[in-house]
Order: C-alpha cells, then structure tokens, then sequence
C-alpha cells in the first residue's frame, strides 16, 4: 500500500538521483543527437509510410500539426512533401538513413545504462542491437497509432464523444512506444511492472508538454516564425522531452532498486516516519520486546513523573536504519520532538514492572 511518508520519501531519492546523475546535462546531449538525427529519423518513417501506404502520410501530418509545436510539425511536412527524397533513397542511402537514425537512440541507451548504474556492460554492439529494437518498436506503435486514431475520426461523427477519446489514444500510443525503451535500454533484467511506472509518466508528461508547448507558441505569435526562432524552439522542445523521458528512466531506477540513493539508504536510514504519543508507544513496546525479549506493563502518570524528557508538542520524527561497519552490523533509532513552551498537566506511561517475554 503506498503511504504518504513512502512517497514523499521516493520523490525525494528521485530528486536526488535526477541531481546526482547530472541527467539535465544527459538531456542536452541527447537534445543535440536527436537534433543531429532528426532528418534520417523523418526520412525513414516516410519510407516505411510509402511502403505500408493507406493514407498514413497524410494522417501522420494531422497529428503532427495537432500535436507537435509548429516548427517540428513544418519541418515533419517539408519532409514528408519531398516524396523524391524516398522514392530515390539506394541501399546504400537506406542504410545511412538506419545509421543516422540509431544515433539519437544510441544516446538515450547510454543515459538510461548510466542512470541504472549498468554501463560497465554496455558494449557497442550492445547500444546498436538496442537501438534496432527500440527503432523498429517505435515505427510500430507509431504506425498503430495513427491507425487506431484514423479509426476513431472516421467514427467521431457517428459515435457520441469518441472524439473525446482520441487524446487517451494518443497517450497510449505513447506509451506503447516508449515501453520497449524503457524495457531494453537499461541493460538490466526487468519485469514489465518494473518498467511501466516510468513509461506512464513519461508518455503523460510528453502530452502535458506538447499543450503547454502549444500554448507558449501561440502567446509568442510571430517570433517564433523565422528560421532562427524555430531551430531555437526545436531544440529546447527537444531537451525538455529528453528531461521527460530520462526523468522516467529514473523514476523506474528508484522503484526497481537500481539507485545510488536506494543503496544509501539500505546501507542507512531504513525508515522514517511521523508518528503519534500512542503509535510511539507502540512503537516503545515492540522495540523493547523485541531488543530484550521482555516489555514492561504501563500505569498512567503525572507531570510530576515524567523525569528529564518533555512530553512532545505535536507528532515524533522517528528515524531507524542499519549501518554495516567493520565489527559487524549496527542498528539505530533516533527520535526527535518539538518541546512546547508552556507544557500541561496530562497522561502519560511509565513503566510499572516486567512482563513475560
């Protein structure tokens, strides 16, 4: 069951790995190779949209000039208009545009390996064989994607709000993209419930992006018009998608235990919780009994016996955790409390004899 504590304490070790990772400068690289590859990777969806045929031309521009900002969407239908560029591409040329292509995927396998901690064994061969996967799984869910979106225009008019359906077509198309990247490219052996955390965030972050993107063009207007304002507005959409996606990637590295941070904190602080007077008394017992196999009987108390420790104004920050030392393991508990200014009379435990173990 998630809890309130074990998600703050997640979000925290995934801020910490986004940091200590450095994958802003990871998303840059990868901004700059998808850049770089962006035309082999349009050339050859084009061929294998001439090749499969039905319209997917022309419905992959609608989605573009829907979806994507507009200078991306201008440059998709430049390509795409070229149909000379497709139908004169040589074995030679398909190859280079295969090469090409692999480059920004190439990228992204080597950030997800760093991310995991898994790149020791990441080859090259390994990187290019990953790369024919995710590229080939990709062009699939792409293709698949606009076909079920296809369906669901033809039927808009004559279905009541399954126009409404076709952003959460979009998102699943996304998400069945990115899953093979997500499953492959981390050089690790995962499960797929492992790699669907990430994949969702990822594919619900890009749509988030994408509207917001939409939205910043349409405020800017004109400026971002020229040839100079578009490759600007290229490339920073490219880098906050690479954040996106690489933000997924650990996200899944923390879950599935594949973190530095995941590391420290099993060879450290174990738990932390915020706990009530009763949950900690609880809490006491349990400690007691299970350190010296004996817990001690509680009788109500005055102010007058509460000794050296001030009752706690508010809930009781409990930290527990093992270190692994020279001499063996230690264990730990550390409590900490706000103590109130005016204190009140009232009930507390002492303790009153031993148990039974």
């Amino acid at each position: 069951m998630v809890t309130i504590d074990g998600a703050t304490e997640t979000g925290k070790r995934v801020v910490s790995d986004f940091s200590e990772k450095n994958v802003t400068l990871m998303a840059a690289g990868i901004a700059y190779n998808a850049f770089v590859s962006l035309a082999p990777v349009l050339l050859l969806l084009l061929i294998v949209v001439g090749i499969v045929g039905g319209g997917l031309e022309d419905r992959i521009l609608e989605i573009a000039g829907g979806s994507l900002p507009s200078p991306i969407a201008n440059v998709i239908e430049r390509v795409f208009r070229s149909n000379a560029s497709a139908s004169g591409a040589s074995l030679i040329g398909l190859v280079v545009l295969v090469w090409g292509s692999l480059k920004i995927f190439r990228g992204l396998d080597t950030a997800f390996s760093e991310i995991y901690d898994t790149e020791v064994g990441n080859s090259f061969l390994d990187q290019v064989k990953d790369a024919l996967v995710v590229l080939v799984a990709l062009t699939v869910a792409i293709i698949a994607t606009v076909v079920v979106s296809a369906v669901f225009s033809a039927f808009a008019d004559t279905v009541p709000y399954l126009g409404l359906l076709t952003p959460l077509v979009l998102v699943a198309g996304l998400i069945l993209a990115f899953f093979p990247m997500y499953y492959v490219f981390p050089d690790a052996e995962l499960e797929w419930k492992q790699v669907l955390p990430g994949t969702v965030f990822a594919a619900v972050g890009w749509a988030a992006l994408q509207a917001l993107f939409q939205v910043y063009l349409a405020s800017k207007g004109s400026s971002s018009a020229s040839l100079f304002g578009g490759v600007i507005v290229v490339i920073t959409w490219l880098y906050f998608s690479g954040l996106v996606l690489l933000l997924g990637a650990v996200i899944n590295a923390v879950l599935g235990g594949y973190s530095d941070t995941v590391e420290d904190a099993e060879d450290g602080t174990e738990r932390e919780a915020s706990l009530t007077r009763d949950e900690l008394a609880d809490y006491l017992r349990d400690l007691r009994e299970g350190v010296t196999g004996r817990y001690e009987r509680m009788r109500p108390a005055t102010a007058d016996d509460r000794g050296e420790f001030s009752r706690p104004a508010g809930r009781i920050d409990l930290s527990e955790g093992e270190v692994s030392t020279d001499d063996g393991t230690e264990r730990f508990v550390t409590l900490r409390w706000r103590v109130p200014e005016d204190e009140t009379d009232g009930e507390s435990v002492i303790p009153d004899g031993d148990g039974p173990a």
